[in-house]
């Protein structure tokens, strides 16, 4: 034994290599290998035998089977060369098929014949009184699948409905066919599967295997043990049948597994499994195995004693260089190992205790630097936390983040790093979690929750670090809230000043034609509608006419959609309950949608009042309804509520808490959208339709409508998940105004007053004065302001309304109604416009229902308008 410090070399022979040496030639390794190999060696030879004859035997049964349905179409080929489908000749098919039935084997059931429509022409069994035999046979799969092949075809198992037993059977069919390969009917006859018996009997193959019968579906169709138990159950998946010959092993119904080949056949889908217990097949294996296994272990028992005894040699000098080493670890300083033993372990103790001279250093430098580490930790004015790579627990927080996150420290510690991040964050940071590794270091975004609830977002740094003994991440935390906050808002004041651009370019776009364009609308409308008076609904050019105005009336809601969006467009709005619209549409909304989509509704109760066009209302409902009948091709759900938002709801939606919302909740369980789509949902002429069956205009409008009441518009969606939009219009405790009443027939819409209609368009002026005349009113017509200002001051008598466009060249509309009422003051004034791009022209007037017909209108619209504005002078009166 030499002294730890001392300078003796270890004795060069008798070293650990040397023992080593002589424990591995005592250790009967290549007798193991050996066995292992013979072993494995056998059982693949016992498993390629077995594997062999359990594919023979499934292609010798699947023979037998090609036999067996051989047989019984050479049967069918006979008949079909002298029998064809005809019902007069029933009594001789009958006859025929009987005859056939009797002389045949019993593993036939029945024979049958029937025309294309499925219907039993002949039976080889009687039919019973009065049954139906029309059709009988219309759903039946063999008979679909004979109209298409040249050759027989195999139906599926199925349960006789003509046998008194309903017994099991399968029906081979076989196509007729005339001169000219025209399909005529079947023919067709039912095989017993209990005929199949003899084909799976194993009295003639070696070993008693277990053989079974499935179709291709997994079906089982006959067995050699108890195959009138099993019948008809299914044993697999389709996905288990074989198109070729293989091997598996299976668990069959008993619970057995077994070696299983299975071929098959090829005349029918059917696949034949001849299968052997697994503990059979490998009987002798095992035994082999068993005598190898024992060899093995006495070999093994041999080389254990041996290693035993000459491991004592070497394990003595190492427990007490473990000791020393234990020593050292609680701290002992000071403490050297004693190196004794082989000549390497006394290498091994001269190195342990340089070990620990140095480990003694370096733990004197450690102290030092985690002194510097600590009060740089807790002092730092930023959130800091370290937690652990693995468990995700943390180790360690400093006073500042005490401060921000309102936990106590031992609380603090109690968490683990997902607790500080909001729940819609956990899936990302699971996706971005990266293995460990030195000096990796990452900066993100997210957002974090404190102990209040309260969601803040944070710019973390994160680095690898081993300083608390274990692989962690140490993080630093900035909060960034105010700062993102106003990010957001520049964004949105960005997007927000782009979108009214898009709408002020288009708005100049609109404008620059609507005015004209509503001029010829009105004119086509007119027209249509008065040709369509003057002639009966027989006549050849009525349907035309109707052609004609159906695309007139497009033309003008495709520029109504252009105007409403450019917000060029007159709005009328009044005071509505958004319950009486979606009642009103109810009828409507149920034909959009189409029948085989659900519609729901959900309407709060002493909902009160909003201010909007209600025409508008309807029309962004109904292309809402039309978009969400798109999504749902297949069907669903269509859903509209309304509901008071409370402050909450108000505060998520970005609206002022302290002022009263109505929400018009529009649902459909359709495809739902991208995030990138429903980006650009509101951009006016955007359209994920095919060409032709969208304008891209439905929900610009409803976009520009809701806007232009005061409110906003917001959609929840995601892919597969449906979309939910939400309308949200500030809410008015004003009585809620109700619709004029209209005449279902303009026909009564009469009177004897006299009207000055004033248009500069030659042919809504023609319109108006053919349609108020042929109604019985006195009409004076003129071209311009100056023209109706002239009749007006020659005309001696009473002059009850004046029906003025509002943009005309030289006296516009507005100045000519004030003119006309200075001079005539009882004197009443209709104004009709679709559009002005000078807002000083409707200065003073009023869009309301009455007063206001808007462009372009047919001849009954101008009959309610007039009639209803004149009415309600006198009820005022």
């Amino acid at each position: 034994m030499l002294p730890a410090s001392g300078s003796a070399t270890p004795r060069r022979f008798g070293g650990i290599r040397l023992y080593l040496v002589g424990l591995a030639l005592l250790v009967a390794l290549p007798l193991a290998a050996l066995s292992i190999l013979r072993i494995a060696s056998q059982r693949r030879e016992a498993q390629s035998a077995t594997n062999r004859e359990t594919m023979r035997l499934a292609r010798l049964v699947a023979a037998r089977v090609d036999e067996r349905i051989r047989t019984a179409d050479a049967l069918l080929l006979g008949l079909s060369a002298d029998l064809v489908p005809d019902p007069t000749q029933r009594a001789r098919i009958d006859s025929v098929l009987a005859r056939t039935l009797r002389v045949t084997p019993g593993r036939y059931a029945n024979l049958i014949m029937a025309d294309t429509s499925g219907t039993l022409v002949a039976s080889a069994r009687p039919i019973a009184a009065g049954q139906d035999t029309t059709g009988a046979l219309r759903d039946r799969r063999y008979l679909r699948d004979a109209r298409r092949a040249h050759g027989f075809v195999v139906g599926d198992p199925v349960r006789s409905k003509l046998l008194p037993d309903s017994a099991w059977i399968v029906v081979l069919a076989r196509p007729l066919r005339n001169d000219t390969d025209h399909f005529l009917g079947i023919i067709s006859v039912s095989i017993l599967l209990d005929s199949l018996a003899d084909v799976v009997s194993t009295t003639d193959l070696p070993g008693a295997p277990l053989i079974s019968i499935f179709d291709t579906t997994g079906l089982m169709i006959t067995r050699s043990v108890n195959g009138e138990a099993h019948r008809g159950q299914r044993r697999f998946a389709p996905a288990h049948s074989a198109d070729s010959a293989a091997v598996g092993r299976f668990r069959d119904f008993d619970g057995q597994v077994r070696v299983t080949g299975y071929a098959r056949a090829a005349s029918a889908p059917w696949v034949v499994h001849v299968g052997m217990l697994e503990s059979e097949a490998t009987a002798a294996a095992r035994l082999r195995l068993i005598d190898d296994l024992l060899l093995f272990c006495f070999t093994a028992a041999m080389a254990v004693l041996v290693a035993y005894m000459m491991a004592q040699r070497i394990t003595r000098p190492l427990t007490r260089l473990t000791e020393d080493a234990r020593a050292l670890t609680r701290g002992v300083n000071g403490h050297r190992a004693v190196a004794e033993g082989p000549a390497e372990i006394q290498s091994l103790g001269l190195a342990f205790n340089q070990m620990a001279d140095t480990v003694e250093r370096r733990n004197a430098a450690l102290a030092d630097s985690e002194r510097r580490y600590r009060l740089l930790f807790d002092s730092n004015p930023l959130p800091m936390w370290a937690w652990d790579a693995e468990s995700k627990a943390l180790l360690a927080v400093n006073e500042a983040a005490i401060e921000k996150y309102g936990y106590d420290r031992d609380t603090f510690l109690s968490l683990h790093i997902t607790d500080l991040l909001d729940g819609s964050e956990h899936e990302r940071f699971a996706a971005s979690r990266l293995p460990f590794l030195e000096s990796r270091q990452g900066a993100g975004m997210w957002q974090h929750r404190k102990s209040d609830g309260t969601v803040v977002e944070m710019e973390v740094v994160t680095t690898s670090s081993r300083r608390l003994g274990r692989a962690s991440w140490l993080s630093v935390g900035i909060d960034v809230t105010a700062r993102r906050v106003a990010e957001r808002a520049l964004l949105a004041s960005e997007e927000q000043l782009r979108q009214s651009q898009k709408m002020e370019a288009i708005g100049a776009f609109a404008g620059g034609i609507a005015h004209d364009f509503n001029n010829l609308l009105t004119g086509m409308l007119g027209y249509c509608d008065l040709a369509l008076d003057g002639i009966e609904p027989q006549h050849e050019s009525y349907a035309d006419l109707e052609e004609i105005r159906s695309l007139a009336l497009r033309g003008a809601d495709l520029t109504r959609q252009i105007l409403a969006v450019s917000r060029k467009q007159v709005v009328q709005p009044t005071f509505i309950d958004p319950n009486t619209v979606v009642r009103g549409l109810n009828r409507l909304l149920r034909r959009v949608i189409d029948e085989h989509i659900a519609f729901e509704t959900d309407l709060a109760d002493d909902l009160g009042a909003v201010y909007a066009d209600v025409g508008q209302l309807e029309q962004v409902l109904l292309n809402l309804a039309a978009n969400a009948r798109d999504a749902m091709p297949t069907g669903g759900t269509f859903h509209i509520g309304t509901r008071m938002l409370t402050s909450r709801d108000a505060t998520a939606f970005g609206l002022a808490a302290d002022t009263h919302w109505v929400d018009i909740l529009v649902r459909d369980t359709g495809s739902g959208m991208t995030d990138q789509v429903r980006q650009r949902i509101f951009e006016p002429f955007f359209t994920t339709k095919e060409r032709g069956k969208g304008t891209g205009l439905g929900l610009a409008l409803a976009y520009g409508m809701v806007e232009q009441a005061g409110g906003v518009i917001r959609v929840d969606t995601a892919p597969g998940a449906g979309a939910t939009f939400h309308l949200v219009l500030p809410h008015h405790e004003c009585p809620v105004v109700p619709a004029l009443v209209t005449s279902a027939d303009v026909s009564t819409l009469r009177g004897t007053e006299t009207i000055l209609v004033a248009e500069d368009e030659d042919s809504v002026r023609a319109v108006a004065t053919a349609t108020l005349a042929s109604r019985g009113y006195n009409v004076l017509a003129a071209k311009d302001g100056e023209a109706a200002l002239l009749f007006a001051r020659q005309y001696p008598h009473r002059i009850d309304l004046l029906l003025t466009d509002v943009v005309m060249p030289g006296i516009n509309g507005r100045e000519l109604a004030e003119t006309m009422t200075r001079e005539r003051p009882d004197i009443l004034v209709l104004f009709a416009s679709g559009y002005t791009d000078d807002a000083s022209l409707l200065q003073g007037i009023r869009t309301d229902e009455l007063s206001f017909l808007q462009k372009p209108f047919s001849p009954a619209d101008l009959m309610r308008r007039v009639r209803n504005l004149l009415d309600a002078s006198v009820r005022a009166g």
